[in-house]
């Protein structure tokens, strides 16, 4: 299957402003994947970090896009999702 998406297809401005709203659904889908089972709970927490990153201007669309390319979702990630879980305790 061929990959219809290229990066390189927008323009410099778009890539640097936030990753949009499906990236971030997109990254809590594949990172939140169990083998076959989908972690829907983790999927949420994923795509609610990564949202409010990106509503933050913290991640940018280039960054979830190579997020997206990766095998797996680095640690500071889930770090930050502890993070806020053990805050709102």
């Amino acid at each position: 299957m061929e990959n219809t998406f290229d990066i390189n297809s927008f323009d410099k401005e778009r890539v640097a402003n936030p990753a949009s709203f499906p990236q971030c659904r997109a990254l809590g889908y594949k990172f939140a994947k169990k083998g076959e089972a989908m972690d829907w709970k983790m999927q949420k927490r994923i795509q609610g970090c990564m949202y409010s990153l990106a509503k933050d201007k913290k991640l940018s669309f280039k960054r979830a896009h190579q997020l997206l390319q990766g095998k797996t979702l680095p640690k500071a990630f889930f770090d930050k999702i502890d993070a806020y879980i053990k805050e709102q305790s």
